[in-house]
């Protein structure tokens, strides 16, 4: 899986004592991690094998019901665009530190720090807010909250969220939003468990958590044929600029939010009503259309396939094993003769019964072409300055500015900018000789 992670980067500003120092406690650190695991992401369908289902809450729901959950795919938005661009920020959103330390957990870990159970594209996730999970996602730890708490277990507060939530003037001028009310909004992403559900699931059958990866027990693929991988086998190429950012638009879909609608009070109302003895999220008649596992019996799927995922690629296009290789995909009659399907009004038709069902209209809204023509915006244009230099005879200040690949010349004594000299690729710095 490809990773979006940005390499930590130390700055040294020390004299040669305080570095000896340094170097140090570097090597005590080194002797004790010999002794002391570190803990490492491990995502949060890992986490959701036991915080799901109505004995827990349906906790995993309802983070995948959560803006938090598309925290990262909203990074294709235009309107992010609009906001980078006035924040003097010149990467796609999807690819900068600035927006990923509050857009997606776990942005700044290296490659040892995260389990192949954990994917950034999962946005702000159980360990945005509680820590990486390794050390006490054992359900014992669990059970004993202060052995979680000392396995590296945090309890999130308010004043936490106001590090990602505070006003920032960028967003201000494209959302026009007033300043989140956190308290409000503590209140409504709480997941407590609760004593007693506040609809009975007993009568269809729900007795508490329920894991979610793979349709049923993830086990190997035994039978011939085409197997379904899952939405993030998809993204490792679906989610470039150059590919429409097309997993990022799934995920801002009801498509991808599907099996989590099945959680709801409403959707337990008419699993009553059908009679149904099962739980709505383990009904193999809501999961048909709910949940690309539906779909899949064992042994035709991938472990990586997850129920969670909703209705994600291979629920309308097929079984992606014998096609998902790039190669393969350049060529529309070889993806086609590997299984790659079309999607046709009768493919929609097979899930969306209702007489009032408008294909093409519904055909619009989930589009995701490969070619995003790039929307002119007339806004302002952030030159990001970042260092400058006052001319030799005091009269000129000159400014290095990094977005707008030019160094501005302000006259010191009206202020005032008296002309701009294109320089080549992101200016960082400027100096006289």
């Amino acid at each position: 899986m490809r990773r979006r992670t940005v390499r930590r980067r130390t700055v040294l500003a020390l004299g040669a004592g305080a570095l000896c120092c340094v170097l140090g406690l570097t090597a005590v650190h080194q002797v004790g991690a010999a002794q002391e695991r570190e803990a490492v992401y491990v995502g949060a369908r890992v986490c959701g094998t036991c915080h799901q289902g109505a004995g827990m809450g349906h906790q995993l729901s309802r983070w995948l019901l959560s803006s938090h959950a598309r925290a990262y795919a909203v990074l294709s938005s235009p309107d992010s665009t609009r906001i980078a661009e006035l924040s003097g920020i010149i990467q796609e959103p999807q690819e900068s530190p600035v927006c990923l330390g509050c857009h997606a957990t776990g942005s700044d870990a290296e490659e040892w720090e995260m389990d192949p159970t954990f994917f950034i594209e999962d946005g702000v996730q159980c360990e945005m807010c509680h820590g990486p999970g390794s050390e006490y996602i054992d359900a014992a730890v669990m059970a004993d909250p202060e052995a979680a708490m000392r396995a590296g277990l945090r309890k999130i507060t308010e004043r936490d969220c106001l590090v990602c939530h505070a006003e920032k003037g960028s967003h201000v001028a494209i959302h026009n939003k007033p300043q989140l009310d956190v308290g409000a909004a503590f209140e409504r992403i709480a997941h407590p468990t609760p004593e007693v559900p506040s609809y009975d699931p007993v009568r269809l059958g729900a007795s508490g958590p329920g894991g979610v990866v793979g349709p049923s027990a993830a086990t190997s693929p035994t039978e011939p044929g085409p197997k379904y991988v899952g939405v993030f086998a998809c993204a490792e190429c679906h989610d470039s600029p150059s590919q429409g950012l097309q997993f990022s638009v799934w995920r801002m879909s009801r498509h991808a939010r599907a099996y989590a609608t099945l959680s709801t009070p409403a959707a337990y109302e008419t699993a009553e009503r059908r009679g149904l003895e099962v739980p709505p999220q383990e009904s193999p008649e809501c999961l048909r259309c709910h949940s690309t596992a539906g779909l899949a019996e064992p042994g035709v799927y991938s472990p990586s396939l997850s129920k969670d995922e909703g209705v994600g690629c291979e629920a309308c296009h097929g079984a992606g094993s014998e096609y998902l290789e790039e190669a393969i995909m350049r060529d529309s009659v070889a993806a086609r003769a590997a299984g790659l399907r079309p999607v046709t009004e009768e493919t929609c038709k097979g899930c969306h019964e209702s007489e009032s069902f408008d294909f093409a209209e519904s055909l619009e809204k989930i589009a995701h072409p490969t070619d995003r023509a790039a929307e002119v915006v007339d806004a302002p244009a952030y030159k990001t300055p970042i260092n400058l230099a006052i001319s030799p005879d005091g009269q000129e200040i000159y400014v290095a500015c990094e977005a707008s690949h030019s160094v501005v010349i302000v006259d010191t004594g009206s202020r005032q900018a008296v002309a701009e000299v294109a320089v080549g690729r992101q200016a960082t710095d400027v100096a006289f000789d």
